[in-house]
Formats: C-alpha cells, sequence, structure tokens
C-alpha cells in the first residue's frame, strides 16, 4: 500500500484549506518550474499555471474542480512567482475561458510527462486490475491500487466514475468467479445445509448456530476445549475441512468472513443468494481453520499445565522425603551414642527405622515427574479422549500417533490394562513405566507419553492437521519442493546469497579470524578478561559525561512546547498525515464518521471500552464507535497508518541526529489481563496474568512493527517477523541490525536473521553462552583458548543448506511467518538436518557477534541504548493504555490485533506530535540565536508524555481540521451541490 508520497494521488479538486507541510511537501514548486512558468506564460495567467501543475504533480489527476482553493497554496504560489495572488479564488475567478484553463492542463501534462489514458492503457489497467483484484480486501483498496498504479506510469488518472465503474465491475466478475469455483467444488446439499443450519437456534447457548459460531474462546478449561471441539465437530459435519479453497489467499477469506462477522444474523438473509453463500463458506472455513488452532493451543497449554503441576508436586514429594530422610539420620545417629543399650538392640532399632525405605535406586527429577504424571490418569485421559477426534496426520512412524492409535483402540474395547507384548514405539524416558509389571499403571504411562509426544510432534511438524493454519503439514508451509526447484536461482538472487553453503563459510571464516584477532587485542588491552569460570568478562561501560545542560534542555524544551490534550494532538497529527483516510481506505464522509473512527482507535488502544468512550465524546453514539471497531479489524489497514505517521515523524531533521532508520530494538511490553483468556500467561516479573505486545522501536524512536504474542515464549521468530515485513515496504534497505534481549534469539534465529540480511544482536543473560564456538580447522589466538568450544560441524551447514535455504526463501517470500518457521525448525526439531545446520550456523554467528560486544565498547553502547530507547517508547505506550485488557475483549485473533495496532498508533502520533514540535521549538531558538548543540538534542527523545492529557472529556477541533479532512465530494453530492 502506497505511503505518504500517495497522499494526494487520485483527487480530483483541493480541501478548502490545507496546512503549510502538505504545501510544502506535495505542492512545492522547484526552480525549473518556476524559470518554465516565468518563460511559458504571462504575469497574470503564471499563477494559474502553477497551480495546475504542482496539482497534477501531486495527484496525477487535473484540476477541473470550481471550488475556493486553498489559500496557504494561493499564498505559497505567489510568494515564489513574485506575483500578487487574491486570498479567496478558485478556478472560475482565475479562469474566464474555459480555453485557458485546457491549455494549461495540456502543458502541465507535457511538461510532467503525463499522457492521457487510452485505450491499450485502459487495457492494462484492467488486467492489472483482474490480477490485483485477486489480493485486494475490499473494492477501495483496489481503486486506491489503481490509482497508484496510473500514477507510477505517468498515465493520466481518469474521471472518478470511469474508474469506480471498471473497479466495480472487475470485482463482481471475480467474485462471480469465487462463487462458481465454490459451486464446482462444495456439494449443493452442503451449501445448503449450511445455509439453512447457521439461522436456527443452537441447543445449548440459546443463540442461533451463527452467534454461537462467532463466540471466540474463553481459558482453557475442560469445558471451552469441550466447547470448541463441539463446534469444530459441528463444522467437519458440515464438511467444511474438505472444502479445498486454497486458491484464494487466506487474508481474502478473512476478509469475506469478517463482512458474516460484522452483520446481524437478520440482515443475513437481505443478502443476495450469490453473496451470502461467498462470505458465509468463507465463514465457517475461516472459523474452523482458526478453532482449530485454538484448540490445539489450549490442549497444549493444558498439556504444560498438567506436567507442571506433576513437577510442583514432586517437588514438594522430594523436599518432604528429604526432611524424612534427615529425620531418619539423627534417630540412627542418636541409637549409634546410645551406649546403654546394646548393640543388637540398636541394630534391630534402625533396621526398623530403615524398614519401609525403598529397594530402588533413587530416579532423576525428570524421571520423577514422568511418574508423577501418570498418576494423573483421568485428566490426561479426558484430554486424550478429546484429541481422538481430530484427524491427526504425521510422518510414516511418527511414535506419538502410533501411541495414540494404540491407546484409542484399547479404549474403544474397554481395556483398562495395557497387554504384554503390545508393540509400543515408547521412547528410553518412558520405556520403564510402560514395561512395569503394573499393567494399569503402564496404560496411565503410556497415555501421559502419548499427550507429552502429540504436543512435541505438532510444534516440530511431525504431526500435522490439514484444516489447520499453524499446524499444517511443514513441507505445506514451504514452497513446494517442484517450485523451489525451478525457481531458486531467482530467490538466491533475491536474498543475495550463495547457491553452496562453502562460499558462505569461506567469508563467515575470514571475519572470524579477523575479530578473533580484535578480540586478543581488546584482552591484551584490559578491555577484556577471562576469568577462572572460563568465560569472557568485562567491565561496565562508563557513563558519557555530562554537565547536566542536556536534561536542562530537554526539560526547557518541553516546557516551551506546553501541555496538550490528547484529542488535539490526534485531530492535529490526522491532518498532517492523513492516517483516517488509510484506516476507512477514503476519506470520512461526515464529522461523526470522522470523530466516531477516532473514538474507535482510542477504544481499541486504551483500557476504555466503546460505551466509556462514547460518555467521554459529546454527542456521539457507542453503537457506532463499535461498527468502526470492527472496520479497524481489517488486515493491514492499521499497519498502514502507522507506516504513514512514521513517515511523517522522520521527515523531520532532527531524527537524523538519534539515528539513520537502520536500527532498532525489539522487546514485548506485557498488557494486563484476566487469566480467564485462554493465552493469558503470568507474567514473570509481575505475577499477574498477561498478554504481550511485541513491537520494533526505530533508532529514531517510532514503531514500525507490532504484534500480540503470548508471553513467556522464545521471541526470536516474531523479532525476525518484524524486521522481514518492515524492510518489504523500503527501498532504502530497512533495517540491517536488530538488537534484542535474551528471549529474542536463539541460535537458529541468528541464522535465519543474517540470511535474510539483517544481524541479530542480543543482550546475553547467562555466563555459559559467552562462549566463543568454532570448526576444529579455525585456530583462534593462544590466550582465548579457555573460552573457545571447537563444536561446530561445518558438514551440517553443508547438508541443510538447501533445506534452509528453501525455508529463509519462504519466509522472504511471505509464505510462512517466522514465527510458524521457527516453532517447527526450532529446538523441537533437533535431529532434523535444517535445524541442524541452523543451529551450527547460528553459533558460529554468534561468535562473530560476541567478539564484536566484548572487544567494541561503542557498539555494545549502541546495542544497550538502543534496548533503553525500547523501554522508554514502552513507558509511553503504558501511560497511553493504563489498565487491563477486559475479560471480553482480545479473545479473536483479530480484535487482539486492532489492539496492538491501535496501541501503537496512538504512541507514533503522540512521538511524531512530539517529534515536530521538538523540531519547530529548536528552529526558533537557532533563529534568536539560543544555543543548543546537536550532541545535547541526541540524547533527547520524543517518548515524553508528562505534559500531554490521555483522559478527560474529548473534544475534537472540528472546526480547525474538517476542511482538511473530510470527503468534499462526498458532501456535494449529498447537499445536491
Amino acid at each position: 500500500m502506497p505511503g505518504m508520497e500517495f497522499r494526494y494521488v487520485g483527487i480530483d479538486r483541493l480541501p478548502a484549506k490545507m496546512s503549510e507541510f502538505d504545501v510544502e511537501r506535495y505542492f512545492a514548486l522547484t526552480d525549473s518550474d518556476m524559470a518554465e512558468v516565468n518563460e511559458r506564460f504571462r504575469r497574470d495567467w503564471r499563477a494559474g499555471a502553477a497551480i495546475q501543475l504542482v496539482f497534477l504533480r501531486a495527484s496525477g489527476h487535473t484540476l477541473d474542480h470550481v471550488g475556493t482553493l486553498p489559500r496557504q497554496l494561493l499564498r505559497y504560489i505567489g510568494e515564489r512567482l513574485g506575483v500578487p495572488t487574491p486570498t479567496i479564488a478558485s478556478l472560475r475567478t482565475m479562469y474566464h475561458r474555459y480555453k485557458t484553463l485546457y491549455d494549461h492542463q495540456v502543458w502541465a501534462c507535457d511538461y510532467l510527462g503525463l499522457t492521457r489514458i487510452g485505450p491499450d492503457h485502459w487495457a492494462g489497467l484492467g488486467a492489472w486490475m483482474r490480477q490485483d483484484a485477486k489480493e485486494s480486501l475490499t473494492p477501495e483498496d483496489l481503486l486506491q491500487h489503481a490509482r497508484s498504479w496510473l500514477y507510477e506510469r505517468r498515465i493520466l488518472i481518469p474521471a472518478e466514475r470511469a474508474l469506480r465503474d471498471l473497479g466495480r465491475s472487475i470485482w463482481a466478475e471475480i467474485e462471480r468467479a469465487v462463487v462458481a469455483m465454490i459451486e464446482a467444488t462444495i456439494p449443493e446439499s452442503q451449501l445448503a445445509r449450511a445455509d439453512a443450519v447457521l439461522s436456527t437456534r443452537h441447543e445449548t447457548s440459546g443463540v442461533t448456530v451463527l452467534e454461537w459460531l462467532k463466540t471466540p474462546p474463553a481459558r482453557h478449561s475442560p469445558t471451552t476445549i469441550a466447547e470448541t471441539l463441539e463446534k469444530i465437530r459441528f463444522l467437519k459435519e458440515l464438511g467444511a475441512h474438505t472444502w479445498q479453497l486454497d486458491a484464494v489467499p487466506m487474508e481474502k477469506q478473512r476478509a469475506w468472513a469478517k463482512r458474516i462477522e460484522a452483520r446481524r444474523p437478520v440482515k443475513i438473509r437481505e443478502l443476495k443468494a450469490s453473496t451470502r453463500t461467498l462470505e458465509l463458506v468463507f465463514f465457517l472455513r475461516v472459523t474452523l481453520l482458526e478453532l482449530t488452532d485454538s484448540l490445539l493451543y489450549q490442549t497444549g497449554r493444558r498439556v504444560s499445565d498438567l506436567v507442571r503441576q506433576a513437577y510442583e508436586k514432586t517437588t514438594t514429594k522430594q523436599a518432604r522425603s528429604a526432611a524424612d530422610y534427615r529425620q531418619r539420620l539423627l534417630a540412627i545417629k542418636m541409637l549409634v551414642g546410645e551406649a546403654e543399650r546394646s548393640a543388637e538392640e540398636r541394630l534391630a532399632e534402625i533396621g526398623k527405622l530403615l524398614g519401609d525405605l525403598p529397594s530402588k535406586p533413587a530416579m532423576s527429577h525428570a524421571a520423577s515427574v514422568r511418574e508423577t504424571l501418570t498418576e494423573d490418569n483421568q485428566r490426561i485421559r479426558a484430554l486424550l479422549t478429546s484429541l481422538r477426534e481430530l484427524d491427526f496426520a504425521g510422518r510414516e512412524a511418527e511414535p506419538s500417533l502410533r501411541q495414540l492409535a494404540l491407546v484409542t483402540k484399547l479404549h474403544d474395547s474397554g481395556a483398562s490394562e495395557l497387554p504384554r507384548g503390545s508393540e509400543v514405539p515408547a521412547s528410553g524416558s518412558w520405556h520403564d513405566l510402560i514395561e512395569n509389571d503394573d499393567r494399569k499403571r503402564a496404560l496411565h504411562a503410556l497415555e501421559a507419553s502419548a499427550i507429552t509426544g502429540l504436543r512435541k510432534g505438532l510444534r516440530r511438524g511431525s504431526v500435522w492437521i490439514h484444516h489447520s493454519l499453524s499446524f499444517r503439514e511443514r513441507d505445506q508451509l514451504l514452497i513446494p519442493s517442484t517450485q523451489w526447484e525451478n525457481e531458486r536461482d531467482r530467490h538466491l538472487s533475491s536474498l543475495a546469497l550463495p547457491s553452496t553453503a562453502n562460499a558462505f563459510i569461506d567469508r563467515l571464516s575470514e571475519h572470524l579470524k579477523v575479530n578473533l584477532a580484535a578480540l586478543d587485542e581488546a584482552r591484551e588491552a584490559g578491555r577484556v578478561t577471562i576469568g577462572s569460570d572460563g568465560t569472557l568478562h568485562l567491565s561496565a561501560l562508563e557513563a558519557l559525561p555530562t554537565d547536566g545542560l542536556p536534561r536542562k534542555t530537554r526539560d526547557m524544551l518541553f516546557k516551551a512546547i506546553g501541555t496538550a490534550q490528547f484529542a488535539d494532538l490526534i485531530m492535529e497529527m490526522d491532518a498532517r498525515t492523513g492516517f483516517s483516510a488509510v484506516l476507512l481506505a477514503r476519506r470520512a464522509r461526515d464529522a461523526n464518521e470522522l470523530v466516531a473512527l477516532y473514538g474507535a482507535l482510542i477504544a481499541h488502544g486504551t483500557e476504555i471500552d466503546a460505551k466509556a468512550v462514547a460518555a467521554m465524546i459529546p454527542q456521539l453514539d457507542a453503537a457506532h464507535i463499535s461498527t468502526l471497531m470492527r472496520a479497524l479489524e481489517m488486515p493491514g489497514r492499521l499497519a498502514r497508518a502507522n507506516d504513514r505517521v512514521i513517515e511523517f515523524q522522520r521527515t523531520h531533521t532532527i531524527t537524523e541526529l538519534w539515528g539513520d532508520g537502520q536500527r532498532a530494538s525489539s522487546d514485548s511490553m506485557s498488557l494486563d489481563t484476566s487469566p480467564h483468556l485462554f493465552y493469558a500467561r503470568a507474567d514473570p516479573r509481575r505475577r499477574t496474568h498477561a498478554v504481550g505486545i511485541y513491537t520494533h522501536v526505530l533508532d529514531q524512536h517510532g514503531i514500525v512493527y507490532n504484534q500480540p504474542i503470548v508471553l513467556n515464549e522464545r521471541q526470536a521468530g516474531v523479532a525476525i517477523e518484524g524486521v522481514v515485513r518492515h524492510n518489504d515496504t523500503r527501498d532504502d534497505g530497512g533495517l540491517l541490525r536488530l538488537s534484542v534481549d535474551t528471549h529474542g534469539y536463539t541460535s537458529v534465529g541468528m541464522a535465519v536473521a543474517k540470511l535474510l540480511g539483517f544481524d541479530l544482536c542480543p543482550r546475553l543473560r547467562n555466563l555459559a553462552e559467552r562462549k566463543l564456538y568454532l570448526p576444529r580447522r579455525l585456530a583462534a589466538p593462544d590466550k582465548l583458548t579457555p573460552v573457545v568450544a571447537h563444536e561446530i560441524s561445518l558438514k551440517a551447514i553443508r547438508d541443510g543448506w538447501d533445506g534452509l535455504l528453501r525455508l529463509v526463501a519462504s519466509i522472504k517470500s511471505g509464505r510462512v511467518s517466522a514465527v510458524v518457521a521457527l516453532q517447527r525448525f526450532g529446538s523441537a526439531a533437533q535431529g532434523d538436518a535444517v535445524y541442524r545446520a541452523a543451529d551450527q550456523l547460528g553459533k558460529l554467528l554468534r561468535t562473530l557477534f560476541l567478539c564484536d560486544y566484548f572487544g567494541n565498547p561503542e557498539f555494545r553502547r549502541e546495542l544497550h541504548t538502543l534496548l533503553n530507547r525500547g523501554e522508554s517508547v514502552h513507558q509511553l505506550q503504558r501511560a497511553v493504555y493504563t489498565g487491563k485488557v477486559a475479560p471480553e475483549r482480545g479473545r479473536r485473533r483479530d480484535e487482539m490485533i486492532a489492539i496492538s495496532g491501535s496501541l501503537t498508533l496512538l504512541t507514533n502520533l503522540v512521538i511524531a506530535w512530539n517529534t515536530q514540535r521538538m523540531q519547530v521549538t529548536v528552529d526558533a531558538w537557532r533563529q534568536k540565536g539560543q544555543r543548543i548543540d546537536d550532541d545535547w538534542l541526541r540524547r533527547m527523545g520524543p517518548a515524553h508524555f508528562g505534559h500531554i492529557n490521555f483522559r478527560g472529556t474529548l473534544r475534537f477541533p472540528l472546526h480547525l481540521y474538517q476542511e482538511m479532512l473530510l470527503d468534499a465530494a462526498h458532501g456535494q453530492r449529498a447537499t445536491g451541490s
């Protein structure tokens, strides 16, 4: 989706009011423009010609509308050309003859190299729009893409009605084609049954079946698991799991499904048959896929709970056993010291004390946990019974599936024991328990082994379900094998990677030699020491010299900026960036819709719900806010609005002092929530249930990527995903270095990141991870020998190189997210060739990074600065979102993404507003001769919020900005003018 440079593309008239920023950025006259205008036109025609020129350049459309021109543009044109211009004017007052207007437009088109659209252009546009319509989510998106397509090819954008008619016909054509595919794929009886049954009353819940299916899962309790399984069972009875509709992109399937979610059931019956079929089918299919993922996640959480409880029971049992053992030893010690009793009496008493002591050798803690887990057989059996209904598939001879099949057979036959001689493919850790003489206990052990093995198999991709999004067959997540063979060279060229591992390893080895030598020099200089524990140590970074002036200057700066109301800030930033037009895919039609959109953004991005926001905004209805909250869940819109705001913030020169936009940090922030959300986890620091919001913060302070995550899980996948998706939208190379904490990296993650074109730079916590891993043939300086481990297998990297390249290319192309990829090929996939290659390569890259981290203090300071900058942005986010996520909110995936995206957008609005105010204030000070060094500004940031009032009555200053933000054409059509 085009960024800020496309803000005015496709408009056919100017707003009545315009900001100075927009005039100078989008409607500027260059020196060559002025020379051409002055040479070609007489003095009284120059202003009109210049306005036609700058409008054509900004919009790609001729200016024909006779409405009033913005006085800011008139004043700017007059000042640049040195000609008098009226403060109030329109094309009608500037052009008395239509022929003159037409001549000026022809000249402007020729000067800019624009061609009028012809039959060939229409044909090319139509073909391109048909292709784009297969992925665009709404007709408005399709039209905006078409305008940008014409603009980039320097083709004059035609009249809005002609373009809209073409868009409507192509959109209808695509919908007809999809409906035809549905009718050819799905039997008519299934379609008719699905259409009829969704409007019936559900027996248990008392609502319609459609509303019952819309209800998202709650906590990961047995009741929720049973209800989720009932919904999956119902959808499979309709045949939804057999519908082969993968030809339609998943995001487009979601967009059609969301139309049903947003409608009241009574309105669905009013749709025409084809539209209802389209939306219902994709609603049922997407619901099945998401419910399957939810069920597998809930059962995974349930298994984790059972293992955790077994661990706690084992720990308590072992503590009691240790206390009992100590008491027996003390009693024996006392008996030994009792001289008045005979030796025989004392031995007899000692024998009594040791009589019930088990004779078998002590087990390891893990073995004790497994034994305790088998005692929880009722809950494990209930969970297995639920999972039996799912159509699991897996690799040939997958142990967990064979165990599940055997357990199912035994349950169906009513057996309560595991028959002797059963062929059970159990791992060595479970073997003793399954081969136990107590055959009931053996069956319980088999059930526990099956449930834990099934969870591991799903995570590593050796077990899968076809009607799932995240737990599909691993090869289905990647580029198909035949396609990879045909397009391998193209993907490698895009990634700038060699086809063989040797070329990459040789280059990496040369870098390692240089960095190891530099680290040895740092050791000789005393900046690094090797401790007796065999690990690298370094002293703390020295604080930069300061005399307090930067802090005093910062305080003076924000005092000069003054206080601000949140509503004023939002509207001003909208006027400067046009983010509301991105969220709606068009300009707001009236003031009520615009204010309701702001209310929806606040309701998603803060702890305040729609009803409370409506109470804070006079004359606003909560239902209208709720409707627009659903609109904000449309995929991609919040992300594109955030990009607009970040682009605006980065236009200010002060941001160049903070960074170049090629470095960032990423970390998660916890939002408190109810334990009744099935993805809520206990925050390890605050011990409260929470969800995570993972953000990527640029060195220029803006948040460029966000995603909700589950706490207490490795974050390397989401860290990589954020960089990949951000870089896809950049022409300047994007991010080259990402700083993360220990949770944000793994060895596999470091390898994948490097192959994708950027460096993952972790701040390590564990001393054990400070070893330098090298291949055997690569020698290190003698003094570094204590911290070097020659454990890297270059053969493993070579053997898994092609599979690793295929994985990276699949992530780059967007076929699979880095989050899912690192789950399937991460530590759960130990033994896999791709995992082993990535793990060995990642350890080599970590060695390269540690050499820089220990030997280069400035590099280390930069990494810490970036991470601290991210923490300051998290503080601002907590000021915006002060409460907790309500129990009834965030259960749906799209809603949680909207909450994360809205919070990010509100945070970026504050950062951009502060940046703009800082730039204006600094420029004014310097014009007055007041000294302020760039070095001081470099150490200040825009994540300040003490001067902003986020709460209270929200009064949006519509009178200042509505002429810039509202769709003037729609207003004139509504009034009949």
